[in-house]
């Protein structure tokens, strides 16, 4: 029998990545994000691929759930976040954003950051004074807005300003004032501010400013209703529609609004009233139609008379807040629901039905029993047993505070976001991060000198949060060699091509500890297929076995941002293809990892990365291969070079692979990346390049290549690496 020359030049290299080895596939890098970055990962470890660089990254977001500080600032007597309005993703492309009222202006989340100013592109001949102009709404005073802009955007000259593409106009350069009210109207793409004295709205280009057709007012509360914006005030409430403000609601007792809420289901609007109760409004659905009022007070069964905010769920029950507990009205009759010793500040529901409720004392989230499939049938079967006077709920409450996510028990207000929870907390704006699903897919064609299409490496992975529990991942990982040619068995002219290739799955788990610690733990299961003696009527080279891994990762070590990594990867037994009596280890390998966020702004975030790969694979003197416990420590104190001292420490340490990167992220959108590899052992020089878009909050592709700047036969020189992350 003989091997093409094919089998050679594909082996060769590939057993460079774990000399002394087999089952090489364990230690073949993925990810294209990575392998940009001089195929280092294991302190990063934030997407699907840390299943192979450090199976602890699972323990932390984006990749598990996760409390996040995300804004910190002292509120302890009075809320800094005064009111928050959430844009969900609505489309495979569009991203979710936040914008938050302050006691000093706005601020908005981008999904990625904290911003207080807006963007706006220069067109053609345009002046930063053409572009303040439009951003204002006005003239008046338009010499003081540039100069304000000007100085936020750093402009001193006019040959600063003739450099000048982008301009940063701030949230606050028109509404300064204490946000008591913001609104989303997602159908118009328009954000309503509310302040002490004015109602404003921004419409992506303009600010307006509604004093002269509404009047100076302290907006209290806003929401929408189709086309129509309700307006709660301290002076009563008004309704704007197709430009023009009307004033409703004349007939309540208080005109000291406090709490909007619009039913969709039911086409009603509640109203929080001060010193009154909660109002129904149907509106009048013709000119010649009337508005209908009624007023729900202590006697209909509401907590008191001074209502602070109001949510409707998903089953269009209405939920008032007051200071010492809720009222729930169930569309047939009021409930309470009393909180001892404890003041309630805000409400609101999530998309799934639960009912998140802010308190002194912390966070509840109530999931009604009716919110649920089988709740919903049971609430009808109770209609009929309230009639009789017994009923049966199986409704669940859970409690977040200080002790299990949040930083402090005082939450001001709360928002849900999709799958994701925000509170306005003492000590600022705090998330609750519901990780995705995430799947990763991984190509490269190998040795692209050779330009043959059956030698490629695949990989492909997926995350699942479990909640507190942390996150377990699956993975598969795929190389193949491409084709042996033999020799037949009765003509030596009669070649058969074989195809060798090796597959490796398995699962990932990680789990978080206190102090940012994270613990993470991959099993793996592999089928290796060399097929080199089949042709010749030998037995078949292929073998099966198994390995795991096991990493830890320390978030925020020394100092923010800077994370550390440590794994001992492919932990398992020798295997042999053809003869039980020659045994050949498994790439068992320590792996040391370092990320630093040198750079966190609105639009720019800069990472750099660095790993050391050390395979620590020793055999006896017999020839035999050490069990790990033992090739471990030995491999490392006895290189293959040899030396006394230093000259051993430094040639153990040089038997390792370096890699070194970096990551510069533009506005969460456009992703660059470099990185550099050095093996000796290997010889392997290479220069990593590689970039990334990141088209949704959910689509993410991401490109790499190589290019050798050694000495060495270049091989993977102009190999290219494609990545895809798709999160739902």
């Amino acid at each position: 029998m003989r091997k093409s020359l094919l089998t050679a030049l594909v082996l060769a290299p590939a057993l460079s990545f774990a000399a002394g080895s087999a089952i090489i596939t364990l230690e073949m890098p993925v990810g294209a994000r990575q392998l940009g970055m001089g195929e280092a990962g294991a302190a990063l470890a934030d997407d699907p691929t840390a299943m192979y660089y450090n199976p602890a990254g699972l323990a932390f977001g984006p990749l598990a759930d996760e409390w996040r500080m995300s804004y910190p600032v002292e509120s302890k007597n009075a809320p800094f976040f005064t009111s928050m309005a959430a844009r969900s993703k609505d489309g495979f492309f569009s991203k979710s954003e936040l914008w938050a009222g302050t006691a000093n202006g706005i601020q908005k989340f981008d999904g990625e950051q904290w911003v207080d100013y807006h963007s706006i592109t220069l067109q053609g001949n345009a002046k930063v004074r053409d572009a303040v102009k439009v951003y204002v709404g006005t003239e008046h005073g338009l010499d003081e807005y540039v100069r304000q802009v000007k100085k936020f955007n750093d402009i001193k000259t006019a040959d600063d300003e003739k450099h000048v593409v982008e301009v940063k106009m701030p949230w606050n350069l028109i509404v300064k004032d204490t946000i008591t009210a913001v609104l989303y109207e997602s159908r118009t793409e328009k954000l309503w501010v509310g302040t002490p004295k004015s109602l404003y709205r921004f419409d992506g280009k303009a600010w307006k400013n509604y004093d002269s057709e509404l009047g100076k007012h302290r907006i209290t509360a806003l929401e929408s209703q189709g086309a129509s914006i309700w307006i709660g005030t301290e002076d009563g409430l008004f309704v704007y529609r197709n430009g023009q403000f009307e004033q409703k609601g004349k007939v309540l007792p208080s005109q000291k609004i406090r709490a909007l809420v619009w039913s969709e289901n039911r086409k009603e609007l509640y109203v929080a009233v001060e010193g009154a109760g909660i109002a129904r409004l149907i509106p009048k659905k013709s000119v010649n139609d009337k508005d209908r009022w009624s007023l729900f007070n202590q006697e209909d069964g509401i907590m008191d008379l001074s209502p602070t905010a109001l949510a409707i769920d998903s089953s269009g029950h209405v939920w008032a807040a007051h200071n010492g507990g809720l009222s729930h009205f169930t569309l047939r009759k009021w409930e309470q629901v009393q909180f001892a010793d404890n003041r309630v500040n805000d409400i609101s529901v999530d998309q799934r039905g639960g009912i998140w409720i802010a308190t002194d004392k912390g966070v509840w989230r109530h999931l009604p029993d009716y919110a649920t499939a089988s709740g919903r049938k049971a609430e009808l079967e109770r209609g009929a047993a309230e009639e009789e006077g017994s009923t049966k709920s199986e409704d669940e409450w859970v409690h977040y505070h200080s002790g299990n996510g949040l930083s402090t028990n005082k939450v001001w207000a709360v928002l849900p976001q999709g799958n994701d929870v925000w509170f306005s907390t003492a000590n600022g704006m705090e998330q609750f991060k519901d990780a995705d699903y995430q799947i990763t897919a991984f190509y490269e064609k190998l040795l692209p000198i050779l330009n043959i299409p059956d030698l490629y490496h695949l990989y492909a992975g997926m995350t699942i949060p479990l909640n507190d529990w942390g996150t377990l991942g699956f993975f598969v990982n795929f190389v193949s060699f491409g084709s042996t040619v033999a020799s037949g068995d009765v003509d030596a002219d009669d070649l058969v091509a074989y195809n060798s290739s090796e597959i490796v799955g398995g699962f990932s788990y990680g789990t978080r500890f206190p102090n940012d610690w994270g613990l993470g733990l991959s099993i793996k299961f592999f089928y290796s297929d060399l097929s080199s003696g089949a042709a010749a009527g030998q037995e078949e080279a292929t073998t099966f076995g198994y390995a795991f891994d096991i990493g830890i990762l320390k978030k925020n070590l020394l100092v923010d941002k800077l994370n550390f990594a440590l794994v001992l990867a492919n932990i398992g037994p020798s295997v042999y293809y053809v003869d039980k009596t020659i045994e050949d280890p498994i790439p068992l390998t320590w792996r040391l990892g370092l990320s630093y966020e040198l750079l966190s702004l609105a639009d720019y975030k800069w990472t750099i990365v660095a790993d050391y790969n050390r395979e620590v694979v020793y055999d006896d003197d017999k020839g035999n291969p050490e069990p790990f416990y033992i090739s471990c420590w030995k491999s490392i104190a006895n290189p293959e070079r040899g030396g006394d001292g230093l000259e051993a420490a430094k040639n153990s340490l040089m038997q390792g692979v370096f890699n070194v990167g970096t990551e510069f992220v533009y506005a969460n959108t456009i992703a660059l990346r470099a990185g550099y590899l050095y093996d000796q052992t290997g010889k392997r020089n290479e220069v990593d390049l590689g970039f990334g878009f990141m088209l949704s909050d959910v689509l993410q592709f991401d490109f790499a290549t190589i290019k050798d700047v050694g000495d060495n036969d270049g091989v993977r020189d102009g190999q290219m690496r494609f990545g895809m992350l798709f999160k739902f």
